[in-house]
């Protein structure tokens, strides 16, 4: 599945019209390379959505927080992409404070809350605001911020399909910053393979030429990157690039996702 349809397991593409709609996931993963990319199939997806429930055009911000990692925004059009952005820079808006709310909240010109927050939103053409919380793993947090056009009132009928996407948008969320994690692993383990690839077989020349031990070879290694000031792994490549045969293959297939 691709863009920003739904499917029930074992079904086909199915109308949010339809009232049993237990088992929905959308696809954030299929050609997303990265968590930014994953959030902006979520904008999207979310737009087109709640746009139909609407009937008239919503657009939707994100914003995504996650521990030692990058904090990612994203719009469904230029104007809410930057308003998502504005987020970071004031930290004054549900997005900010998605983790902090319990439930979806409107933002309308009633009340002083959001009052700075209101006035970003009219400078970017927007009348009103539904920010939709997203439940996470622990350690992230994120919030659907779905935009209304001037004059435009959220009904109950649209913060109640909100509420649900919402569910929804949790747990693909969820499922795609974990295959982007089991990705970003595979990968690194790539590299260590690689690096360690490089240490062994530099160390087996220094072994031969100097008819010492690993851990002596090794250590001449270490002595050397400390001396030079660099990693051992650039160290143990440049030896081996002076060997007629060159750098070894890393023999390591990463696994393959179906």
């Amino acid at each position: 599945m691709t863009g920003w349809g739904c499917r029930v397991a074992g079904g086909g593409p199915v109308s949010n019209r339809e009232p049993e709609r237990q088992g929905f996931l959308l696809d954030l993963v299929t050609g997303a390379d990265g968590d930014a990319e994953s959030l902006q199939r979520l904008t999207d997806a979310a737009a087109r959505w709640i746009s139909t429930t609407a009937g008239t055009r919503i657009e939707c911000a994100a914003v995504l927080h996650r521990q030692r990692a990058c904090y990612a925004t994203a719009g469904s059009t230029p104007a809410a992409a930057g308003l998502a952005a504005s987020e970071d820079e004031h930290g004054d808006g549900p997005a900010a404070l998605g983790s902090a709310l319990a439930a979806p909240a409107v933002i309308n010109h009633g009340g002083s809350r959001w009052q700075a927050y209101r006035k970003r939103l009219l400078d970017n053409g927007f009348g009103s605001a539904l920010a939709v919380p997203l439940e996470l793993q622990p350690g992230s947090a994120a919030a659907l911020i779905l935009l209304g056009p001037p004059g435009y009132g959220f009904t109950a009928k649209v913060i109640g399909e909100a509420a649900w996407l919402g569910g929804v948008a949790s747990h693909s969320l969820k499922l795609a910053l974990d295959v982007h994690g089991i990705i970003r692993a595979g990968d690194n383990l790539k590299q260590v393979l690689e690096s360690r690839t490089s240490i062994d077989v530099a160390c087996g020349v220094l072994m031969a030429q100097n008819r010492c031990s690993y851990a002596e070879a090794f250590s001449k290694l270490a002595g050397t990157s400390r001396h030079r000031n660099l990693k051992v792994r650039s160290v143990a490549d440049s030896i081996l690039k002076a060997m007629p045969s060159g750098l070894p293959a890393t023999r390591f297939e990463p696994p393959a996702f179906a």
